[in-house]
């Protein structure tokens, strides 16, 4: 008996650094892949602004299948980050109906009033349709897409993860009540790039009818 308590103490006394160092590297594992998690989407964040930023001042080419895959795009990404919202971190589902409403009165005030903001042009020698403008617009959406995924790394950490951490620890409320509040806020921001979306659509439509007329460049 002696022997074996020995022998006991003895493991003890040599393996507890290799236990602490293991206890260390389960605790230091999340805060891993949050670095993994914060360089994505600072990757995400830079392409979103520089993109935004450029075409609305620069201008881009524009045809009917490009606008409309834009739109599904930016349609199923605030889909995913909404779900996750509802699924995840446990927001209420009577929420939704808040989500839906602001999100259609945005896109229908951005279409009734975006029409002011942009301006098309045509390039003379390929014939090419051009759009530039919508500064704010895009501005809100690059605010609102950046704000939802910053909050997410910080408190919320759900958006796309498994381990429901961010790096910053906060209680369940609180969590909940960041994820509605930058949820509503990219809501804004969808629906009124949406709205001018399809403002461009028309005016494209339009133009490509021979209804509207454009000076070329």
């Amino acid at each position: 008996m002696s022997i074996q308590t020995a022998h006991a103490s003895t493991f003890n006394n040599i393996y507890p650094a290799k236990f602490h160092l293991l206890d260390a590297q389960k605790s230091i594992a999340p805060y891993g892949a949050n670095i993994g998690r914060i360089i994505l989407y600072s990757i995400v964040i830079a392409i979103v602004i520089v993109t935004r930023l450029k075409w609305t001042k620069h201008g881009r080419r524009v045809t009917k299948p490009k606008i409309i895959a834009e739109s599904i795009f930016f349609l199923v990404l605030g889909s995913i980050v909404v779900f996750d919202s509802f699924y995840d971190v446990g927001i209420p589902i009577l929420y939704l109906i808040l989500y839906l409403i602001l999100f259609l009165g945005l896109a229908y005030y951005s279409y009734l009033h975006s029409n002011r903001l942009i301006s098309f042009w045509k390039e003379s020698k390929s014939g090419s349709i051009y759009v530039k403008g919508g500064t704010h617009i895009h501005l809100a959406y690059v605010i609102g897409t950046t704000s939802r995924i910053i909050i997410s790394v910080l408190f919320i950490g759900s958006l796309f993860t498994p381990n429901g951490r961010g790096i910053i620890y906060v209680d369940n409320s609180t969590a909940v009540l960041a994820t509605i509040v930058f949820d509503l806020l990219l809501m804004i921001s969808v629906g009124l790039l949406i709205g001018i979306n399809r403002r461009i659509l028309i005016r494209y439509n339009l133009i490509k009818e021979g209804k509207e007329k454009l000076m070329e460049k």
